[in-house]
């Protein structure tokens, strides 16, 4: 096999490898409705339209599965709990909800965000998160 040929399978074996590794470590995860609605209890006003819309709908909170960013394997305390973006379909419609996301250590001193702190502090050091500051759209 020319060289040149191996070169290229090799490129290709590794591109895909790499491509399954970051999906891996930001694959999304479910959680219920339950537990968004925990999260944004800071926003009444949110909280609100998902409750009309669960109405118009005339369906109940545990019956709603939502999908949520996962914390990859990187993070050496959160690797695999869920944070916003969370979306959430209700019938026929969908909710996107976002968030600004501040990290915290073991203490509860405050490490900042992501591309506010540095990774490896992030990474090895954060604890626990606070959401904040949510941000959401429904479609259709």
């Amino acid at each position: 096999m020319p060289a040149r040929l191996r070169f290229v399978k090799r490129a290709v074996t590794l591109a895909g490898l790499c491509m399954v590794w970051t999906t891996a470590a930001w694959a999304p995860g479910s959680l219920g409705l339950d537990e968004v609605l925990q999260r944004i209890r800071s926003e009444p006003k949110l909280a609100s339209e998902i409750e009309v819309e669960l109405r118009k709908r005339d369906l109940e909170v545990p019956e709603i599965v939502c999908v949520a960013a996962r914390h990859g394997n990187q993070w050496k305390h959160l690797g695999g709990g869920r944070a916003a973006p969370y979306e959430c379909r209700i019938g026929d419609r969908t909710v996107t909800i976002d968030a600004e996301r501040i990290y915290y250590n073991v203490n509860g001193h405050k490490l900042g965000q992501i591309r506010q702190a540095p990774d490896s502090i992030l990474f090895n050091r954060a604890k626990s998160y606070r959401e904040s500051r949510f941000r959401w759209t429904w479609s259709p």
